[in-house]
């Protein structure tokens, strides 16, 4: 179980990719001159989701992503890199490890 220093530090960094992914949408959309309701409809969803996603109250799943970049005329890029020194943690023993074995290519 995290300690409470750890869980307030993954909230942080929640945020922070919540108002990152915000505003990516958000410029983008505006760069079009979309409204949130022609977002909404393009991406299949309703303008209040849209509303939500752009005032980062939380993050959103790669299902939505996906459908919005699209709507958006964008690339979804997911990235892993390295976190920086003194950020680094070793997974827990006990954590499931995620393999492609077995996974069509």
């Amino acid at each position: 179980m995290p300690s409470k220093q750890q869980q307030e530090s993954d909230d942080l960094d929640d945020r922070d990719l919540a108002y990152r992914i915000a505003q990516a949408v958000f410029d983008r959309r505006t760069e079009l001159g979309w409204s949130q309701k022609q977002l909404a409809e393009a991406a299949g969803m309703r303008q209040p989701h849209v509303s939500r996603l752009e005032a980062a109250r939380s993050l959103p799943s790669l299902d939505v992503l996906s459908r919005v970049a699209e709507a958006l005329g964008t690339d979804l890029m997911v990235c892993l890199v390295p976190r920086t020194a003194g950020h680094a943690s070793a997974p827990a023993a006990s954590a499931p490890r995620r393999t492609t074995e077995g996974v069509p290519r």
